[in-house]
């Protein structure tokens, strides 16, 4: 997720940056950005925080921490010499389609290598070097690497094949959590077309590894699967991989810095007099996507496809409108937690808070008031390459 400052309009001395968490009091402990806690206490509280780590949110934060460490957010970004990617790819053959050729995977210490052939017979081989991967391994890993253009601009290689994890792994999908790990799905995952890529035509060789995607979009690939990142000169910099604490609580030495100096340090983020719910919504949305993001065309036919765009459904429902704008991701999700961690069960338990059949105010379910909330307004939906996801549309649909 990302407030870019651009979208928020950061403020140079302000505490301000947008979270969903919690704050406890905090102490002295060490950085992972190379500050010594007394160099942190010696910052000029004038300038712009700084990133800490998320190592240092850690030692107070150490719950939340963990259930983080253990969700999507915090794998949306590696580099493919990373044996938890190179594995899945190293030694493989994956036939990309009619125009497109044969890909063969090798592994290297820059990252993987791309090999396109015609045929299997075809000795010399183009090769491309694909030094990045996006995505946690829920729902797929796509390789890309960063182009230089002739007109000396950068663009984004997204490779026309990505690896999907077997559909067994996909914890919750009958009601109740799995204990299966990421790992559990290489012994079943495969390879597929990346999604979007289907009916592409590649306009010369280089086109035949995937699409190039250029300018605000290209950016939003590395913001939104990063903490920190940006391509400056065809290379990668200031990169703090993967969505960590600081991405959405903002950089954290000051509020390091006070919560070390006083017992009751100034709310930082959530709790602060201006977050409220549009604040989480915008800052969820910012990465997830909301209408803005889409064309008038796209929210009217409302396509399989934006069910992957979550607060796209979400601000659309009845829910969401009738509750004066009071239902917001953290309403169901935990924002550490990974979501599959959560069983239907509890999810249909959030719903039966908010439809009681005896609270007069509240509108009840006239068909069970027990369950299956989720199966009914929110069913699990299959898109492209069999990626499933709950459509947060809420509504009564046509065929109940």
């Amino acid at each position: 997720m990302h407030i870019s400052r651009r979208r928020i309009g950061w403020k140079a001395g302000s505490l301000f940056a947008l979270a969903v968490g919690w704050v406890v009091q905090s102490t002295s402990v060490p950085t992972t950005s190379g500050e010594s806690p007394r160099e942190i206490d010696q910052l000029n509280v004038a300038a712009l925080p700084t990133f800490v780590g998320k190592a240092v949110c850690a030692e107070c934060h150490r719950s939340n921490f963990e259930m983080h460490e253990a969700s999507g957010h915090a794998s949306t970004f590696t580099f493919t010499s990373d044996p938890v990617v190179s594995t899945l790819f190293e030694g493989k053959t994956v036939d990309a389609g009619e125009h497109h050729g044969l890909f063969h995977y090798r592994s290297s210490e820059e990252g993987l290598l791309v090999l396109r052939a015609l045929d299997e017979s075809v000795d010399e081989m183009v090769p491309m070097k694909f030094p990045y991967a996006l995505g946690s391994g829920r729902n797929a890993i796509t390789l890309f690497s960063i182009l230089r253009e002739e007109s000396k601009t950068s663009s984004v290689m997204e490779h026309r094949v990505s690896w999907y994890p077997g559909r067994s792994w996909y914890p919750g999908r009958e009601g109740e959590p799995s204990n299966h790990q990421v790992t559990d799905s290489r012994q079943t995952g495969r390879f597929g077309l990346t999604p979007g890529h289907t009916n592409s035509e590649p306009l010369n060789a280089m086109d035949c590894f995937g699409e190039r995607i250029r300018g605000e979009k290209m950016d939003s690939c590395i913001e939104c699967h990063t903490t920190s990142g940006k391509i400056v000169d065809h290379e990668l910099t200031d990169l703090i991989p993967n969505v960590d604490c600081e991405k959405c609580h903002g950089p954290g030495s000051e509020h390091v810095r006070l919560a070390r100096r006083m017992d009751n340090p100034p709310a930082f983020s959530v709790g602060r007099s201006d977050w409220d719910g549009e604040s989480e919504i915008q800052l969820c949305g910012s990465c997830h996507r909301l209408p803005r993001h889409v064309s008038p065309k796209e929210l009217r036919d409302y396509s399989s496809e934006l069910l992957r765009l979550q607060p796209i459904g979400l601000l659309r429902s009845e829910c969401y409108i009738k509750s004066g704008r009071s239902l917001t991701c953290s309403t169901c999700h935990n924002p550490h937690q990974d979501a599959h961690l959560k069983s239907t069960a509890d999810y249909d338990q959030d719903c039966r808070t908010c439809h009681q059949p005896h609270v007069e105010s509240q509108v009840a379910c006239s068909v069970s008031t027990d369950g299956g909330c989720v199966k009914c307004h929110m069913p699990p939906i299959s898109v492209e390459q069999g990626m499933v996801f709950h459509d947060h549309w809420i509504r009564v649909r046509e065929n109940e």
